[in-house]
């Protein structure tokens, strides 16, 4: 990737994708949040509008019929975990995006720890649900792990010529 690309863009790369991951933690939290208060009826509600438009073209649309069958038989252990996920996760990505974006380097091995867990249990889930949406979101992962480990390096190297 560095051969075709300059560390300077690279570094912006990586500093645009550890911005999308720090919004995107923050929005996770916020939903995860907004998720264990909001009552299976008012989702139910909140679910049918949204896809009322799209099924009233196609009665047969995947996603919109998966997404309602989905919210109909959600299980309040179900919406526990879907909340404690959202929230745990969106909480880790703000904190390491915050490191990451300060340049501490104890951030990028962390990152990268955590970015290969969530990558191989994305994984995993998508061997369960064939669910095209967590491997997009595991190959964007991968990029990202693959900025921040190129970035890592590129620290290393000015912390070790510093001296």
């Amino acid at each position: 990737m560095t051969s075709k690309m300059s560390q300077q863009q690279v570094h912006r790369l990586f500093a645009a994708g550890v911005l999308i991951k720090g919004v995107d933690g923050v929005l996770e939290t916020i939903g995860g949040i907004l998720f264990m208060f909001v009552s299976p009826k008012a989702l139910n509600s909140l679910v049918i509008f949204f896809t009322a438009h799209e099924l009233s073209e196609d009665p047969d649309d995947w996603f919109a019929t998966s997404l309602r069958h989905a919210v109909n038989n959600l299980s309040s252990d179900t919406k526990f975990f879907v909340s404690a996920y959202l929230v745990a996760h969106g909480l880790v990505k703000v904190f390491l995006a915050a490191g990451l974006l300060r340049e501490k380097l104890w951030a990028y091995p962390a990152a990268l720890w955590f970015l290969g867990i969530f990558i191989l249990y994305q994984l995993y889930r998508f061997s369960h649900t064939h669910s095209l949406g967590l491997l997009a979101l595991s190959a964007l992962d991968l990029f990202v792990a693959s900025l921040v480990w190129l970035e890592y390096r590129s620290r290393k190297q000015h912390a070790y010529n510093g001296r």
